[in-house]
């Protein structure tokens, strides 16, 4: 079928005359008959259904936007909608052929083949002359060249096939659509700057003139956004929060880890730059600052009476941070030498910079009015082959500004398991010592590997006073509720149903990378939120954000080139290292400087 129907363009075009032909389950339009295609209609993954406030209207739904359509009368808009969902439906009822399999069994084929035509070729060439001895060898190069190249094009192809699964964005953008109408019309912090929307072209302006109040102050962070390919694309608002991101991130998107990991077996995974789709759109920084979500249970191990009490609320506060690896099966991105976080609310501070880059450590400086938390993040991470197993070495300070006691814990190791097969998931693996150096009590948590499901998040710790009697006994699971003595002590909070289209982040980790007009004039250039490769993820630019991650990356390597051959070394702006008495290894000891020379700072890293 095919025929002119009217196309919304948008609000300054409106409606504008197309040249429309449906090709089995494929709706190509274009200006007019014989004309160039202006964009096609993939009708097999879309939802067509009719306007209720326009009966000569008909709705497509792509996944990624909403095409609206307009026939001349009711009598054509009908015959449009039968041919439609009858193309629709015939494309869907279709069994689906295992290409990959397919592909397999070729290349099996190819490889067997081969190997019979490689055994007859050289069993001629021991009852040949020299002459063809030498022209049966130059077949077989022959035939070895074919089957690389067959197997190379098969092996190109699921990965193309990979690529297009994964990244619904990068089908679309293949083709030269005009503007839609978008599907993500909650509101968010971040509008795609579209020309034909006479709002965000204002919001756009308002920025642009807000930009240019900075300009003097921060000419490093003014040329980040101004120029940053990705920030053209967004407009920045002054909205306090955010309810969601601006992109949906499909939860069951799948990505190939073996063609990438099979090169890091028994390497050192800090130092292998990972693709943009392992990651989720948080840096390592602000990983730290997502554990506050429950500040209250922190609060409670300063003010809690009993100090065994205490001792338990700090156990279950440092379990929180094995949340986000239960839904999110991503990796966070890997800071940038001098790349600073800042979060920064009425009842607590949370400042953090990356001060050395192999190996990558961490530094965090956390304090309200209660208590002091002291993190130096040192990590080493290796590849086994069928898992990856970070070790986190170093001690984790807690002082009570209250009693002035001073506690220390460890951390567990983390493995990520069933890389290749299965449901990848995160284990915290190994036990953790809890030290109160100012009451000689001890608390030992020890989590163990799952053997099934029952057993998965399973928390088992007991606390012992400095003559070794158990004083306290936690259990629990830290996916749902923590006990001590049978109290309970600590409860996940609800889970919103719409999480799982944002990394399954909570209100409280949706804020980390929020940036408005506010933030920006307060954070240093050198901030986790002004990432543009993190950005890009975060707003489904899934292409242009691997590009951002590839320049920051070799933007970081010529610098530390750079200074290699000037014979610098990176200075940590806010932190120093010391050593530990407790440890008995190094680490960093908040300076007490960001908030006064956070603006001093000179580095251009993004």
């Amino acid at each position: 079928m095919e025929g002119y129907l009217l196309k919304w363009v948008n609000p300054f075009q409106r409606w504008q005359k197309r040249y429309f032909i449906l090709n089995d389950h494929i709706l190509t339009y274009c200006d007019q008959v014989g004309g160039r295609s202006k964009g096609q209609i993939h009708l097999k993954v879309a939802g067509i259904t009719e306007s209720k406030d326009d009966t000569l209207r008909i709705i497509i739904n792509t996944g990624t936007g909403q095409i609206l359509l307009k026939a001349a009368n009711v009598d054509e808009k009908n015959k449009w909608l039968i041919a439609l969902k009858k193309n629709q439906e015939n494309c869907q009822r279709h069994q689906v052929f295992n290409y990959g399999q397919r592909i397999q069994e070729l290349l099996t084929d190819i490889w067997s083949n081969f190997a019979l035509f490689d055994e007859q070729l050289t069993y001629l060439q021991e009852k040949v002359s020299l002459n063809m001895y030498n022209e049966i060898s130059n077949i077989i190069n022959l035939g070895q060249y074919l089957k690389n190249g067959i197997t190379l094009c098969c092996t190109l192809i699921e990965e193309e096939k990979i690529k297009l699964y994964g990244e619904s964005d990068t089908i679309y953008e293949s083709f030269d659509f005009e503007d839609e109408i978008p599907l993500n019309t909650q509101t968010s912090n971040y509008s795609i700057r579209q020309e034909e929307q006479k709002q965000n072209y204002l919001e756009n302006y308002n920025f642009q003139q807000f930009l240019e109040t900075i300009k003097l102050s921060n000419p490093i962070k003014y040329n980040n956004i101004k120029y940053n390919r990705v920030y053209q694309r967004l407009n920045i608002t002054n909205d306090i929060t955010r309810k969601c991101l601006p992109y949906k991130q499909d939860p069951e998107e799948k990505f190939a880890f073996w063609p990438f990991l099979k090169e890091c077996i028994g390497k050192d995974l800090t130092r292998i730059p990972m693709p943009l789709l392992f990651h989720q759109p948080l840096s390592g920084l602000q990983f730290f600052a997502s554990s506050f979500e429950y500040f209250e249970t922190l609060k409670q191990a300063a003010k809690a009476e009993d100090p065994y009490k205490r001792m338990s609320y700090l156990i279950a506060f440092s379990l929180v941070r094995c949340i986000l690896g239960i839904d999110c099966q991503k990796k966070f991105f890997n800071p940038v030498l001098g790349e600073t976080y800042e979060f920064f609310t009425s009842e607590y501070k949370v400042i953090s910079e990356q001060v050395c880059h192999h190996p990558p450590i961490t530094a965090v400086h956390c304090e309200s009015d209660d208590f002091v938390l002291s993190i130096t993040m040192e990590a080493s991470v290796g590849f086994s082959g069928t898992s990856i197993m970070a070790k986190l070495p170093g001690l984790v300070h807690f002082k009570n500004k209250k009693t002035n006691e001073h506690m220390t814990y460890s951390l567990p190791n983390i493995v990520v398991k069933n890389l290749l097969f299965g449901k990848m998931y995160f284990e915290q693996v190994g036990e953790a010592i809890y030290t109160n150096h100012t009451t000689g009590d001890i608390g030992i948590l020890t989590l163990k590997e799952r053997n099934n499901e029952k057993d998965a998040y399973q928390v088992k710790a007991i606390i012992k006073d400095k003559n070794g009697n158990i004083r306290c006994q936690l259990n629990g699971f830290f996916n749902k509720e923590i006990y001590a003595n049978n109290e309970l002590i600590w409860k996940r909070n609800p889970i919103n149903p719409e999480s799982k289209w944002y990394y399954f982040y909570s209100h409280h980790i949706l804020q980390l990378n929020h940036l408005n007009e506010d933030i920006l004039r307060s954070i240093p250039q050198t901030d986790s939120r002004m990432r543009s490769d993190m950005r890009a993820l975060e707003c489904g630019f899934k292409d242009l954000g691997q590009e951002e991650k590839v320049r920051i990356e070799e933007k970081q390597r010529e610098r530390r080139k750079i200074m290699e051959e000037k014979k610098e070394q990176h200075i940590p702006k806010f932190f120093k290292e010391e050593f530990d008495p407790i440890s008995k290894r190094n680490y960093w000891v908040y300076l007490y400087n960001y908030e006064k020379e956070k603006h001093l700072i000179d580095l251009d890293l993004f």
